[in-house]
């Protein structure tokens, strides 16, 4: 037995939990198994996820991760079900596992091995042995079916006495499966198990294959068994996940004395299987069982037979999906940040991802704060003002926005491209003596003057009257409000014939004449001619999906930064795209509305 007698509820750097997992009176009721033997079925119940694409060198490299994480003892089936053969697909991979040293016993169940006493299978017993044998068991696994009456009873304990008989012949070892234990007789399981421990049988292998018992029936019925049996075997428990507890069940189980049976990420018919990296990380931290197998092996191992199997980790698993370190809410990306991802211990967590191979990472979603902002600055070493904060909180927030799809987010790359972005706009423009001297100038113009100096602005009459038959604003935000109602007011045949009037983003705007905003606002464009040549072709595949230009605040952002936001928004529907067209024009207007009057948002 494993058990961690210090029972630590707390170890620096790996995990922390509650001090009333290690209370003497609940461990002085724990009967842990005596060998604890983890057993896993982690290949065969890859073989049986239904829809998987595995190969056989994927199951090869499935196996190689098992040993690398601990495993010494897989099982593996081979299942006649009536036909005088197997599935080839069961027995090409026990040849190709079983032809291999992975430094773990192969287990091999056959249901051909022993009959219910009255049906002889369709292939004997002894030629199920040899070929299971010969292909590299070590172990042969019969499962003790229901008898139907007292000769029928009589009859396969006589084929068990002959199996073990031909197992010894060969050279092997035999253990027991039994099938639906929470739903059988006792009296009737009993005595053929008696019978197969006084044979020699190496362990009793339980399973509740339809998870019939909850975690506290899963105790009793263990308990149960194993006073009734007439010597002491070692006894493994099979789960499944129809109720959402297979793992709860699998470690009452092994309170009462019965090894796990697991499988790596849960894989499995049905709802899946007692997942290994649930069942192993709680039997360490919560129980301090001792279970041989290599935590930080954990996430690579699942990883593994999600990538070669084509069935995803799903990102709310336990212990390895992405979720599961992925932080998102203010406080615990704060934290992260602040504190840096190897913390202890970690946000909102009670194990450390490095302890099961994982990583802490974290993204902005909608729920982002201008507190979020402080300590991204602060994690590079940097300070930003209430008003850099709150402007780059509301960059990142209008980004999120413009997502359309799961997972609505911004990866850290992203977040920095929009800070780095944001602050540059906000530290560039000279601030002004004051608003009210900036609107001004603007304010006392001539009709004449400010319609021009409006109109270098937004190339738009009707939005020009609005804007200059609207003066005095004397502050911006009276301004920005009447601009921005003008750009929203714009009917759509209007917006896509404003959005025409701007050049190509990378075209040539030395032509377009004083003010020449548009020079200005790409003159950060420096890029390579292949990259300038990708901007063209995106423009026109642009023109050609939407019918009008591919619009953009360019100010500030490079040429590559333009290339993926141009790929990115030709994914969009055309209504979706013209409200992403309309944001970025009043962003260009007010851009230049503040050159204009030298005033600062």
């Amino acid at each position: 037995m494993r058990e961690n007698h210090d029972r630590a509820w707390q170890v620096d750097g790996a995990y922390r939990v509650s001090p009333f997992n290690t209370r003497p009176d609940l461990h002085d009721g724990y009967d842990w198994p005596d060998p604890f033997t983890l057993i896993d079925s982690t290949l065969r119940k890859t073989l049986f996820t239904a829809g998987t694409l595995t190969s056989i060198d994927g199951f090869l490299r499935i196996a190689e991760q098992l040993t690398l994480a601990g495993v010494r003892h897989e099982c593996l089936n081979v299942d006649w079900t009536g036909a005088t053969v197997p599935p080839e697909r069961q027995l090409e991979l026990l040849r190709a596992v079983g032809s291999r040293d992975f430094g773990f016993s192969l287990n091999v169940f056959a249901d051909t091995l022993l009959s219910d006493g009255r049906r002889l299978p369709p292939v004997g017993m002894r030629e199920t042995a040899e070929l299971l044998v010969e292909l590299g068991a070590d172990t042969l696994a019969p499962g003790i079916v229901p008898a139907d009456g007292p000769d029928a009873r009589a009859r396969q304990l006589d084929e068990l006495e002959e199996l073990f008989d031909v197992a010894r012949e060969l050279g092997v070892g035999v253990t027991v499966t039994l099938a639906q234990v929470g739903l059988r007789d006792l009296d009737e399981m009993i005595p053929a198990v008696d019978r197969a421990v006084a044979l020699g049988a190496l362990r009793i292998d339980l399973m509740d294959s339809v998870s019939s018992l909850g975690p506290e029936a899963m105790k009793a019925f263990v308990r149960t068994f194993r006073d009734r049996l007439a010597a002491p075997v070692p006894l493994t428990m099979h789960t499944h996940d129809d109720f959402g507890l297979a793992t709860a069940c699998t470690i009452a189980a092994a309170t009462a004395g019965a090894s796990p049976d697991v499988a790596a990420g849960g894989v499995s018919y049905r709802c899946g299987f007692a997942a290994m990296e649930e069942v192993v990380l709680a039997l360490e931290t919560l129980y301090g069982v001792r279970t041989g197998i290599d935590l930080t092996a954990l996430t690579r191992l699942a990883h593994t037979v999600a990538r070669e199997s084509g069935l995803p980790v799903p990102p709310l698993k336990p212990v390895v999906g992405r979720y599961a370190y992925l932080r998102h809410m203010p406080r615990d990306v704060a934290a992260a940040l602040r504190d840096g991802p190897d913390a202890f211990p970690p946000p909102s967590s009670c194990v450390a991802p490095e302890m099961v191979g994982g990583r802490l990472e974290w993204v902005w979603d909608s729920l982002g704060t201008d507190d979020m902002a402080m300590a991204f600055a602060e994690s590079r070493g940097e300070t930003f003002s209430a008003e850099e904060a709150a402007s780059v909180r509301r960059a990142l927030d209008a980004a999120v926005a413009d997502i359309e799809e799961y997972p609505r987010w911004l990866e850290p790359d992203r977040v920095t491209e929009i800070v780095d972005r944001t602050l540059a706009e906000l530290r560039a423009a000279p601030a002004p003596a004051s608003t009210e001297d900036g609107l001004a100038a603007f304010d006392g113009l001539d009709v004449r003057q400010a319609t021009e100096s409006a109109y270098a602005c937004c190339r738009w009459a009707p939005w020009v009257d609005l804007l200059v038959a609207g003066r005095p604003y004397r502050t911006w935000d009276a301004l920005d409000a009447a601009a921005r109602a003008g750009l929203a007011a714009l009917g759509e045949d209007s917006l896509v014939a404003l959005i025409r009037k701007h050049p190509p983003i990378g075209a040539d705007t030395r032509t377009e004449g004083p003010p020449g905003f548009s020079t200005i606002e790409q003159s950060s464009l420096a890029a390579s001619p292949a990259l300038l040549r990708e901007i063209g072709r995106l423009n026109a595949a642009y023109q050609a999906r939407f019918g009008f230009t591919y619009l953009v605040a360019a100010e500030g952002r490079g040429a590559a930064d333009l290339v993926a936001d141009v790929r990115r928004r030709l994914g969009n529907p055309r209504s979706r795209e013209l409200a992403v067209a309309r944001a970025e024009l009043t962003a260009i207007v007010l851009s230049r509305l503040r050159r204009m009057t030298g005033v600062t948002a």
